[in-house]
């Protein structure tokens, strides 16, 4: 009895496990990048400049805010075998884990400190124009929650608006240097920045109903055959 106890239960644990052991995933990635311009405003950044010290303090981006950029990814879309269900599906924006190089120039405004001798000019330094940019980007996360668009065996990513925040410096070389110290020195620029849309997608396949039925028919003739077996035995 105990035979025929174990094999029920074997073949319960076959048919539960069946699907699961049958799952399988799709990723699908896709390489894109857009060309972002960037600034640091005279109204919230400044560089100072001396004679003796050269150029240093660097106009930042992402001080007192979070300069955003933005691109647009159109829809793709994967499928699943037919016959199979979707079990989950996930969306992840992947970025650089560096800092992005981009051009940059800087230039001084009208508005200037006063110099630390009053009774000295204080003259606006110049530029060559020929700078550079230093990029980290992150993600906006008010616009970081992405739904994958399930329909049958599609799974898709939609059009995604996506939103990123960049941290980093612009510099340039001097042209001439200024007298005493300048404030209100701006910068602007272009950086390339690259991105990767990563879908993923878990499935199994859902047993057909006459397949349940056949092997539920044979399980059970099986555990006839076996009790009838073991009654019949002298």
């Amino acid at each position: 009895m105990r035979l025929i106890v174990s094999f029920l239960t074997a073949a319960a644990l076959i048919l539960a496990i069946a699907p699961a052991a049958l799952a399988d995933n799709i990723q699908l990635s896709v390489n894109s990048s857009f060309i972002a311009n960037i600034e640091s405003p005279n109204d919230n950044f400044w560089g100072e400049y001396s004679t003796d010290r050269g150029l240093f303090d660097l106009p930042s981006l992402g001080v007192g805010g979070y300069p955003a950029a933005n691109t647009f990814f159109s829809n793709v879309s994967v499928f699943v075998p037919a016959g199979d269900v979707v079990t989950s599906a996930t969306i992840q924006i992947l970025l650089p884990t560096h800092e992005v190089l981009g051009t940059g120039f800087l230039f001084t405004e009208q508005a200037f400190a006063p110099p630390d001798d009053w009774n000295a000019p204080s003259i606006a330094p110049t530029f060559n124009g020929n700078g550079m940019s230093r990029v980290s980007v992150y993600l906006d996360p008010q616009y970081a929650y992405f739904k994958p668009i399930i329909n049958g065996d599609e799974v898709s990513t939609g059009n995604l608006n996506l939103y990123f925040d960049l941290l980093g410096t612009i510099s340039d070389s001097l042209k001439t240097t200024g007298v005493n110290w300048d404030g209100y020195v701006s910068g602007k620029g272009q950086v390339n920045i690259p991105y990767t849309v990563q879908l993923d997608v878990a499935y199994s396949p859902v047993p057909e109903p006459s397949t349940l039925a056949l092997l539920g028919a044979s399980v059970l003739g099986l555990a006839g055959f076996a009790r009838r077996k073991f009654i019949l035995r002298p």
